[in-house]
């Protein structure tokens, strides 16, 4: 009886060296657009999600690296396929001042550079790895505006609440925050709201970091708003106090600390809410051979 081991690939140092240096050789050709979308993370904090995509990616490469031995061989006329339309974007993006094109270009030439020498197969496998490379595009103001102004103003809602549950008196105004006296605009003091998608950073890292059932992966990523809210109203409190206080210089500095902060709030919660489903005994996971 044929075993299910017999399938197991093995991968020849060539294979791994070729796929390196045909990856290093894609990144190097369309490096600006690289270098500009990590230029645009270290100065700006609501695209600081570029700079966790590549640590995302390899994680969750790492967690199903069981699956590297089945990758069956085929498929790689795809890859110089992708390749080509990666280079029409990144071609396009830079002569039509396309951002989304310019920078989603390269991330098609890497992966095709890949699949050039390793097969489609290696990408399916890891599909979640691959598909975590997406949040290396940097989102435009206007499109993070759109999704966080909503959200500003449950963030607005719920700080006020949880403020005047403390006992401290707050006005509100739309995102606008009268305690004793002192206005605090929660767009500015604290505009949290617009690291959305660094929350969905963060969800899809729980979600696809462990082998859950696919409807408790889309619950993770669906409740990203409400802990987005949640994260910030943890943020928003103290700050709206000590603005209230007087204490702009302390506020600001907290403001900027519990930034980062706020990640590990969001990975208890979603966490949390793992835990809770488990506790309903409602089945959450599911069991391979090969990891997730």
């Amino acid at each position: 009886m044929r075993s299910r081991f017999d399938d197991r690939i093995r991968w020849s140092r060539w294979q791994i060296a070729g796929a390196a240096a045909l990856t290093a050789a894609s990144v190097l050709v369309t490096f600006s657009a690289w270098r500009d979308g990590f230029s645009l993370a270290m100065k700006d904090e609501e695209v600081s999600y570029v700079l966790l995509a590549p640590l995302v990616a390899l994680w969750l490469a790492w967690v199903r690296r069981g699956r590297l031995r089945y990758c069956r061989p085929g498929g790689q006329w795809i890859g110089t396929l992708c390749i080509l339309v990666g280079w029409a974007m990144f071609s396009i993006g830079y002569r039509r001042s396309v951002p989304t094109f310019w920078h989603l270009g390269p991330i098609l030439v890497a992966i095709g550079a890949i699949v050039s020498v390793c097969g489609i197969d290696l990408v399916w496998k890891l599909r979640p790895a691959f598909v975590a490379l997406l949040f290396m595009i940097p989102m435009t103001p206007t499109r993070r505006q759109i999704i966080a102004a909503p959200l500003e103003r449950y963030a607005s809602n719920w700080t006020r609440s949880a403020c005047e549950m403390t006992g401290l008196q707050v006005t509100q105004h739309g995102n606008l925050l009268t305690v004793n006296g002192v206005n605090v605009e929660v767009a500015e003091a604290c505009n949290g709201m617009r690291q959305v998608i660094t929350f969905w950073v963060v969800s899809y890292i729980v979600a696809f970091g462990q082998p859950l059932r696919w409807y408790v992966r889309l619950l993770i990523l669906a409740a990203v708003p409400l802990v987005a809210i949640g994260s910030n109203v943890v943020r928003l409190v103290p700050t709206v106090w000590m603005y209230s206080y007087g204490a702009s210089e302390s506020a600001h500095v907290f403001h900027d600390f519990a930034g980062w902060l706020m990640l590990f709030v969001a990975f208890g919660l979603l966490y949390a809410l793992v835990a809770l489903l488990r506790w309903v005994l409602i089945p959450i996971r599911h069991f391979q051979t090969v990891a997730c």
